[in-house]
């Protein structure tokens, strides 16, 4: 049956190889007609049909010399298998076309066109990702393993020829660690990678990968080529700033910072610096080229930053980066610089000493007992200390003022605490009580028997009141 199927195929499609037949009209249609009729006698005489000894009168079915609709051809004639492989190698003897047939423009079958291979695409130089077979299945390289062969074919190339793709390579974490690696290898490797990134410093430092290669090329380069970097960050005013803020720059301009030697290398950064000083003081990563300035430099060259914190000192003290900075100004400032600074901290005691940062700046400023500040601030507190003893953070002053204060000041703040009915009201709280216990301690003479004879009235509330057992526990089952 298959067999019978391919020869009904083949047998319906012999029109189509008289191609000009079919579009050439009435015309050409005769002598087509006589041709069809006389294959399919041949086929007939081959034995491949049982064909009629006549050969069909031309066009006696459609004018071409085909079946009539609902005829079928292979029906009409059976198919022998034995004629078949007898008589099959001439029955494909490929048929001529005329030029006719090949102009027309009919979509013919004929042979397919001949093969032309395609170009084979480039290999690219370097590929994140590979594809390779192993046993029929498509395996992946791994970035990390292309990086590290890129790396290792970067390695044995000399630094001259590298030239134009080292700012890529300091931004791709193996080539960073190659270039890291060669500038150990002496001056020259250092000449060759200064000069084929030090143009791109900017954009290096805030990269992820490129900041470590710019902290080590610090490390090593000369006092000409460290100028050179000094220029380029701060030719725009706010690049410095910019930097410091990011938290990958951070970490080399502190590096650059600490390189710095020559005044006018300070003095230009410090000038780039100074657009941003209150932003880089509050900034979690700004922050610490503050302070690293601060302790790399002199003291008369830090005196911008002095200024502004003198200057901001509420707005600085009063937030959590900005206190660790203030404090770090009052250590680091001399003469006249911390006298301000410590004057216009004071002049704000008030305020500060009951903010939850500010508070610890204004027991820096108690710490250095300094008469002048100490003076203002107990001029603030003055009236005010049963209010600041009872809150949070501005109880830790008072207990400051106690320790340092000087014994007349001290009194003052007993006696305000031994105000009836104040202590009443002191003694349970969760925060005076940490007050009185202070007094108690650093009172003496007859101001501390007064201190005692005003508690001992209150013995009770002292041993039922879990705030109070501090007091009760020292002064009370001790005698």
């Amino acid at each position: 049956m298959k067999v019978d199927r391919e020869m009904e195929i083949l047998l319906n499609e012999i029109p189509l190889l008289h191609h000009v037949g079919l579009l050439g009209g009435s015309e050409a249609g005769a002598d087509d007609d006589a041709d069809l009729s006389f294959l399919i006698h041949e086929l007939a005489a081959m034995g491949l049909v049982d064909g009629d000894d006549e050969l069909p009168a031309p066009g006696a079915a459609t004018g071409y010399g085909f079946p009539t609709k609902g005829e079928n051809l292979v029906a009409m004639h059976s198919f022998s298998m034995a004629s078949h492989y007898a008589h099959m190698r001439s029955l494909f003897v490929p048929v001529t076309f005329d030029d006719a047939a090949a102009a027309d423009g009919w979509d013919i079958r004929c042979s397919p066109p001949p093969y032309v291979p395609l170009p084979s695409p480039a290999t690219p130089r370097a590929r994140c990702k590979s594809v390779r077979r192993k046993n029929g299945s498509v395996m992946t390289t791994s970035p990390k393993k292309c990086g590290a062969a890129a790396a290792a074919k970067w390695h044995g190339e000399s630094l001259a020829g590298l030239r134009g793709v080292m700012y890529h390579m300091a931004r791709d974490q193996h080539g960073c660690r190659l270039l890291q690696q060669r500038l150990d290898d002496g001056k020259r490797e250092v000449d060759y990678i200064f000069a084929g990134v030090s143009r791109h410093a900017a954009q290096l430092m805030v990269d992820p990968f490129g900041n470590y290669l710019m902290q080590k090329l610090l490390a090593v380069c000369d006092d000409g080529q460290r100028m050179t970097l000094v220029l380029t960050l701060t030719a725009d005013p706010f690049a410095l700033v910019r930097i410091s803020l990011n938290v990958h720059g951070t970490r080399a301009v502190q590096k650059l910072i600490e390189r710095l030697s020559a005044r006018e290398e300070i003095g230009l950064v410090m000038d780039a610096l100074r657009p941003g000083f209150l932003e880089l003081i509050k900034d979690t990563n700004g922050n610490h080229v503050v302070q690293k300035c601060l302790h790399s430099f002199a003291s008369n060259d830090n005196k911008a930053i002095f200024a502004a914190a003198a200057l901001h000192c509420v707005d600085i003290g009063m937030q959590i980066h900005g206190c660790c900075v203030l404090q770090r100004c009052i250590a680091r400032s001399r003469g006249e610089h911390r006298d301000k600074l410590v004057a216009a901290i004071a002049h704000n005691g008030f305020k500060l000493a009951q903010d939850a940062y500010g508070n610890y700046v204004v027991q820096v400023v108690l710490d250095l007992k300094i008469p002048t500040a100490n003076s203002s601030l107990a001029q603030q507190f003055g009236g005010k200390y049963i209010h600041l003893s009872m809150q949070k953070f501005s109880s830790n002053v008072v207990e400051k003022c106690l320790k340092v204060f000087k014994e007349v000041d001290k009194a003052k703040i007993i006696l305000e605490l031994l105000a009836t009915p104040h202590l009443e009201q002191l003694l349970p709280h969760c925060y005076a009580n940490y007050v009185v216990y202070s007094a108690l301690k650093n009172s003496k003479g007859s101001l501390h028997s007064a201190l005692i004879n005003a508690i001992l009235p209150h013995e009770e509330l002292l041993r039922t009141s879990p705030y109070c057992k501090r007091i009760y526990s020292k002064f009370f089952l001790k005698n």
